[in-house]
């Protein structure tokens, strides 16, 4: 008697709802549950160097060594072969020599009377550059003004941010009496569709 009377309290205590069961599980497939999903961040175009109005920005890589010698080298054997086709695809669109007036044709006139008045093929064989010494300078490394000197006082008026200014001693600077270059070869490398060119160039020689 006493268990009846507490059946039928629980039953009305629990508003008299049917506990649901799953005699099967659903046929249907499950559907995982919905995910946000966010678009990929927008990547800034790569610059050579900050500034402070930039709120963020992605650097270039500096030019890996291997590259910069690989222009120096070009530039050497295309002398050697007295190639000046060679040398012209090595520039950039505005070459010009450093420290001068004058363009990219001035520079290459300066190229082909060298080459009509000495004879580079002489150097063949020989080590021209001494390549253990090259010095790499970026636009930011001279605390010179641009207008306070060429390659060898300071930041060459030519220089833009981001190029790379390369001396290199010369180790065979004369061959049979004749002065085929300078004792330091002073090139200006500048970034140009994604290869490295040769911006400027001059010659430094000991007093």
């Amino acid at each position: 008697m006493l268990a009846l009377v507490l059946a039928s309290v629980m039953g009305t205590a629990c508003g008299g709802a049917a506990l649901e069961t799953a005699t099967e599980m659903p046929k249907t497939p499950r559907r995982p549950d919905g995910v946000v999903l966010e678009p990929p961040p927008a990547v800034p175009t790569a610059a050579e160097r900050a500034t402070t109005s930039s709120a963020v920005l992605a650097l270039r890589e500096p030019p890996a060594s291997e590259d910069v010698e690989e222009v120096v080298r070009a530039y050497l054997r295309a002398f050697e072969r007295e190639d000046l086709d060679g040398l012209q695809r090595l520039l950039a669109q505005d070459a010009g020599p450093l420290g001068r007036a004058g363009g990219r044709s001035q520079l290459v006139d300066l190229w082909r009377a060298r080459f009509k008045s000495f004879e580079y093929q002489k150097l063949a064989g020989a080590e021209i550059a001494r390549f253990g010494q090259l010095e790499r300078r970026s636009y930011d490394a001279y605390a010179v003004p641009a207008s306070a000197g060429g390659p060898a006082g300071g930041r060459p008026p030519e220089m833009r941010p981001g190029d790379l200014l390369v001396r290199i001693p010369i180790a065979t600077p004369r061959v049979s009496g004749e002065q085929l270059f300078g004792d330091v070869l002073v090139l200006l490398l500048r970034r140009e569709d994604g290869k490295l060119r040769i911006a400027g160039q001059a010659d430094e020689s000991a007093p």
